[in-house]
């Protein structure tokens, strides 16, 4: 019972963010390992920021807006370990919070985005981010912007030089030489059985030969779990883990 109604406070948190997939518990671990504020972090599809909740109010503008918009970040309640008490009013058990000492907004990444440059606004005063180092200095302007990293693109081509019956599995990165592969029930979920080539710098590739059906995947980067954002074709395991979806016709 507390874990759901912890749950369902996290979604009431996040709600009016324009983030990222609230049917994963992933995301809701990913923001309880964040303990303290600390440089951008990358989950799945999107970023998250952190400040400190010393902050009356913390927001977020990006220079690929022209900094014409302020985002502002939300506090992160977590439950203190005594047990819920019971309210008489609502009739129901309420779960008591503390303040995690963290402030936070999720960034969903546009796909066309290359890079990000932003700045915060602490308390009315502009600022680069303290808890990221990585930082550029704008000769026209004389301002520093800080770097944000971007996730990497993962995406679904299929083969239209010529007739193929399979899927070309295709995975975009910043990086080169990772270790991409491609598990499904096409493979018995193999991770190590299906392997991307890099066919040029950042670009992963593989044409699997399939039968008409419907087929479903996931990707792994070194190792880890990763989903097809670019596909938006999904289903969704009762512990909120998702897989992507594809169709040979």
């Amino acid at each position: 019972m507390k874990a759901l109604s912890f749950f369902t406070l996290l979604l009431l948190i996040i709600g009016n963010s324009n983030a990222v997939d609230l049917e994963s518990y992933e995301f809701i671990d990913k923001l309880l390992s964040i303990t303290s504020p600390q440089e951008p972090q990358v989950f799945e599809d999107s970023v998250i920021f952190t400040a400190s909740s010393a902050y009356k109010k913390v927001g977020i503008a990006f220079s690929h807006e022209g900094f014409a918009k302020i985002y502002p970040f939300k506090k992160l309640l977590v439950p203190i370990d005594d047990a819920p008490y019971f309210d008489e009013k609502s009739n129901k058990e309420v779960e008591r919070l503390r303040d995690s000492g963290l402030l936070f907004f999720v960034y969903t990444v546009p796909q066309s985005l290359k890079g990000i440059e932003y700045r915060l606004v602490f308390d009315g005063l502009w600022s680069s981010d303290p808890y990221n180092p990585f930082r550029k200095f704008n000769v026209n302007t004389g301002i520093e912007h800080s770097i944000a990293p971007v996730p990497a693109r993962p995406e679904l081509a299929q083969n239209d030089d010529e007739p193929f019956d399979g899927v070309v599995f295709s995975y975009r990165s910043e990086s080169s030489g990772e270790h991409i592969t491609v598990a499904g029930d096409f493979n018995s979920w193999d991770p190590f059985m299906y392997e991307l080539k890099e066919t040029r710098r950042g670009l992963y590739t593989l044409a699997v030969p399939l039968p008409p059906g419907t087929w479903r995947y996931i990707y792994y980067r070194n190792g880890q779990k990763l989903i097809n954002y670019s596909n938006t074709s999904r289903e969704y395991a009762k512990d909120g883990s998702a897989v992507n979806v594809a169709v040979v016709n």
